[in-house]
Order: structure tokens, then sequence, then C-alpha cells
């Protein structure tokens, strides 16, 4: 099985990812953190620096595919995916050129406002100082986010793959953990 955990950014996908994959013995795979680990280990490439320089902006980074295909690819089984697909074109994309590897059994959409996720991202900023957590790649980030998410949803309830949990301050970490795990249980 596998299964992909998209949201918004700073909604805590992050967190529960790594929640359900140590519960279940999923391969975490944090699309995010690969890519600013491969940035940081080639800062001179300048194809790496020009991604980094995308990043910084706010704005969704090319080529992550091959990148993330080349990652994953040795890691089939029971992997969950963090923060990916970000948008339709995406989600196509990886469809094609993982499909007879690890297409997702499931994908988690953690629906998060947008003002909850603008407190989210500045607080994290105040916190790890990221270099895409800055208020004008948050802005844009945001807008990617607000822009993408209806049609990504929409494409993934197609296919019969997509469960909404909602990550309001009144519930705790634990009941989303819990709703995204009773529908993992199904597929194990």
């Amino acid at each position: 099985s596998s299964c992909c955990l998209t949201s918004g950014p700073g909604s805590g996908k992050g967190t529960q990812s790594l929640k359900i994959a140590e519960r279940y013995g999923f391969n975490y795979i944090s699309v995010g953190e690969l890519l600013r680990k491969k940035i940081h280990s080639t800062s001179s490439n300048r194809k790496w620096s020009l991604i980094a320089k995308i990043i910084t902006t706010g704005e969704l980074a090319p080529q992550v595919l091959c990148f993330l295909c080349s990652y994953l690819l040795p890691r089939v089984y029971t992997s969950l995916i963090d923060g990916f697909p970000r948008d339709v074109a995406q989600a196509i994309s990886f469809e094609d050129q993982v499909r007879d590897y690890l297409y997702p059994d499931l994908v988690v959409f953690l629906a998060c406002s947008s003002q909850r996720l603008k407190e989210r991202l500045l607080k994290r900023a105040e916190q790890q100082g990221r270099p895409d957590d800055n208020l004008k790649a948050t802005q844009r980030r945001l807008m990617n986010f607000k822009q993408n998410a209806v049609p990504l949803v929409k494409y993934f309830q197609e296919k019969g793959l997509i469960i909404t949990v909602s990550p309001l301050v009144c519930i705790s970490e634990t009941s989303i953990v819990m709703a995204v795990l009773g529908f993992l249980c199904l597929l194990l």
C-alpha cells in the first residue's frame, strides 16, 4: 500500500505523516525535505541553485518528478509521501511515471483555512527560519495552494482515492491520525 498526504503549506502534514508512517511501518518520504536536502548538498550546481530561488519565492519546484521518482522507485512498498502532489499536473505526471510501481491507494487531504495556514507558516518562520517561509513566499504559496487545491481534490475524488480530514484547532492530532488510520486499515 502507498499513501499520499497533501495539503496547504504549514497545515501539519509533515507531523501527521510521520505519526502515520511510524505507527504502520510506512516508508516516510517528505518531498519538501528531500528537495531542501538536495538543494543544500548541491548548492554550487546551477540547476539546483535556480530551483532553490524558485522555492524561496513560493513557487512549485520544477522537475521534482524525476528526482522524486528516482528516490521512490527503490522504496515502492508501503510508502507514505508527504506534500505531493501539489497540483493536477503533478498528479498526472506522477501517475504516468510510476503507475506500475507506486500509484497511491489513498490520498489524504488536510483541509485547513488560509488564515490558519498563514498563522502556522509565520510561526514556523520564527521558530525554524526556513527560507521558503518568508512573507512574500508565504503569500505566493498560499495563492498557489488556493488555485490548485479544489482541482486536485476533485481529480482524486473522481478516482475514489481521497479522504479529507479537517485539522481544526479543537480536534487533537491523535484524532486526525486515528481518522486516517481507520481508512488505511481498510487497505492493508
